[in-house]
């Protein structure tokens, strides 16, 4: 699945996307996003988990399985969750791209409003 968003993310068929408005911890892993459409907004919910237990998630997003640190979320254009010790946008902090955000909602997520 990383291998295939990797691809995704390096092809010509990849949009821009304008961004993320804002996001909700719904409980556990589970958000609901909200991305910016032309004119409108998008609105989708996504369960982390799987994604984040997916072989080659890699190490920079395993600090995300602590459920505390994933209820931390926020969205400003990325997905990002800040350095859990200092609260800042380090190099310890973790963000996810609305483009990597958008595939994995449009594959795996529910459209709750369009």
């Amino acid at each position: 699945m990383w291998s295939e968003l990797e691809t995704y993310l390096d092809s010509p068929s990849c949009i821009p996307e304008k961004g993320i408005l804002k996001v909700e911890h719904l409980g556990e892993y589970k958000l609901e996003i909200w991305f910016e459409e032309s004119k409108d907004v998008s609105v989708y919910e996504l369960d982390f988990l799987p994604l984040l237990r997916e072989e080659g998630s890699g190490e920079a997003f395993r600090p995300l399985l602590n459920r505390e640190r994933f209820s931390q979320v926020v969205g400003r254009y990325n997905l990002t969750w800040f350095d859990s010790d200092t609260g800042e946008y380090n190099e310890n902090a973790i963000d996810i791209s609305p483009e990597a955000i958008k595939w994995f909602c449009n594959k795996f997520g529910k459209l709750v409003k369009k």
